[in-house]
């Protein structure tokens, strides 16, 4: 079963510490992370928090430590300079799953695929402000009338 057949997590039903994710989609992107802000599904984040930018394995251990240490839940922002892509974050199961699993994803990237691939069960999901963002609206709007 190829990654884009794998379910996203469904926030309802997700146990992290019984699921296996496949993170594959994230581990090349580079992120900043900050302490999440109402909210879980939404991107809203406490501003004076904000950390990065980190790649995957940084990114880990921040979400992680931040949620060992403070028992706070992280907000995740994938970083992309393409003004055109509406921002990115995680979405609430993807931070449950680093969070539970920190340490089999840190032995995972040491050991780089020494054994055979797990049977994975979901994947990484990502949601995005492509709906909030007043400013696509607007060019989403324009071209519906230039197209009349």
């Amino acid at each position: 079963m190829s990654n884009n057949d794998l379910p996203v997590g469904n926030p309802e039903t997700f146990l992290g510490e019984c699921e296996v994710m496949d993170l594959s989609a994230i581990k090349d992107k580079h992120f900043m992370v900050a302490i999440n802000s109402g909210d879980r599904v939404g991107g809203k984040f406490i501003c004076e928090t904000i950390y990065g930018p980190y790649d995957f394995m940084e990114m880990c251990d921040e979400v992680s430590l931040m949620w060992r240490d403070s028992l706070h839940h992280a907000k995740v922002y994938v970083c992309s300079k393409d003004k055109d892509l509406p921002p990115q974050w995680l979405d609430e199961c993807t931070c449950d799953y680093i969070e539970a699993n920190h340490s089999a994803i840190v032995t995972e990237a040491f050991l780089g695929g020494a054994f055979d691939p797990p049977e994975y069960t979901c994947r990484a999901g990502l949601r995005d402000a492509a709906d909030e963002d007043p400013r696509r609206q607007k060019k989403e709007e324009d071209a519906k009338e230039e197209d009349q």
